[in-house]
């Protein structure tokens, strides 16, 4: 009899299961991979959960088209298609089999993975993606507890925006956004020199978790006008200002926030539209800079690969340079994933970094 795993799934966009499926054996240039923990990305994975915008590029998507749309399922571009999508694409645990061609990776290794949550995860060892490519698996090669090693993910996300920043010591740097990712890029404002680190936010809990992770000041946007206290901290603007939440508007406030030919860097996973007066771009010659995500091929200008950054993630941790356990909310059983998804659909109060055992 196959091996069963268990997987969550997302029904008509409105609540969270786990379903049962048959583990299959790895393909040629695959590795199995037996998950003991997964992390929620709460900005990317929420939208699984909400009406798409009809000019939303997956609104317009016919799947029937797709020759197989079971091949590689845990590995396909986490976006949401179908009314039975599957979350997640952030999971620690280990080398269960390998497919014929695999020669870097033993049986046994403890790894990092991109996929779904679940039990188990197909992976591929190597992956291009529109002439990009993955690695959409990498070794963990610090003694870090699994959670930690999750946080590799959106430490790598935070760090590129930082690499985006061109951060220099004692620039002063503001954040809009203290979510998880927002948390990571205090404290590496902070391991870069940075000075003042603001953390900007409306919920009192995540702004006492941000002084934790590293923001010298801190500003509730509900009790004060968040631009203007940004504006005073930093006297006169931050030279750095990270749009790091899931509301595109807020892009207006931290360009307002930015100091004459400041940066903006853009983290969030945004959703709608925005509209601004463009004036306040132009004269006061503000650079507006995208982070996303970056291939793992070492470009001869550009040498931080997403697997470089996720190692120095993980060092980081190891050192204990980067803390990141007091980020850490919840290590649920997957039973409860309806319940934890709509309590973050309800608002970021009560919550921070979630995770799932799927130990047995």
């Amino acid at each position: 009899m196959a091996e069963m795993g268990r997987r969550l799934k997302v029904i008509d966009r409105e609540r969270v299961e786990v379903e049962g499926f048959e583990v299959r054996d790895p393909g040629p240039g695959q590795v199995l991979v037996r998950v003991s923990r997964t992390q929620v990305s709460a900005g990317s994975e929420m939208g699984f959960l909400q009406p798409l915008p009809p000019d939303h590029p997956s609104a317009r998507m016919d799947r029937s088209t797709d020759p197989d749309p079971t091949a590689n399922a845990d590995t396909m571009p986490m976006i949401p298609t179908s009314p039975q999508d599957r979350p997640g694409y952030t999971a620690v645990g280990r080398v269960q089999a390998l497919g014929p061609g695999v020669a870097e990776f033993e049986a046994g290794d403890r790894v990092f993975a991109l996929g779904r949550h679940g039990t188990h995860l197909i992976v591929n060892v190597e992956q291009v993606e529109n002439e990009t490519l993955r690695r959409p698996v990498q070794k963990i090669e610090f003694d870090i507890t699994d959670e930690q090693a999750c946080f590799s993910r959106l430490g790598d996300v935070a760090l590129h925006s930082i690499r985006r920043a061109a951060l220099q010591p004692d620039e002063s740097v503001a954040i809009f956004g203290q979510g998880v990712v927002g948390q990571l890029i205090a404290s590496m404002s902070r391991i870069a020199g940075a000075y003042p680190i603001i953390g900007v936010d409306l919920e009192a809990e995540r702004l006492a978790l941000s002084k934790t992770s590293g923001a010298s000041h801190t500003v509730n946007g509900s009790e004060v006008d968040s631009v203007g206290a940004v504006m005073e901290i930093s006297e006169g603007g931050a030279q750095t200002v990270f749009h790091a939440n899931r509301v595109a508007q807020m892009l207006a406030d931290c360009i307002d926030s930015a100091r004459y030919a400041g940066k903006v860097v853009l983290v969030g996973a945004t959703r709608g539209k925005l509209e601004m007066r463009l004036r306040n771009l132009l004269v006061r010659e503000i650079d507006v800079r995208g982070s996303h995500w970056q291939e793992d091929e070492p470009h001869k200008y550009y040498h931080w690969t997403t697997n470089r950054d996720r190692q120095a993630v993980m060092r980081m941790i190891a050192t204990g340079d980067l803390k990141v356990d007091h980020l850490i909310s919840h290590v649920a059983k997957p039973d409860e994933a309806d319940r934890l998804y709509h309590e973050m659909l309800g608002g970021p109060k009560g919550w921070m970094g979630i995770f799932f055992d799927w130990d047995d």
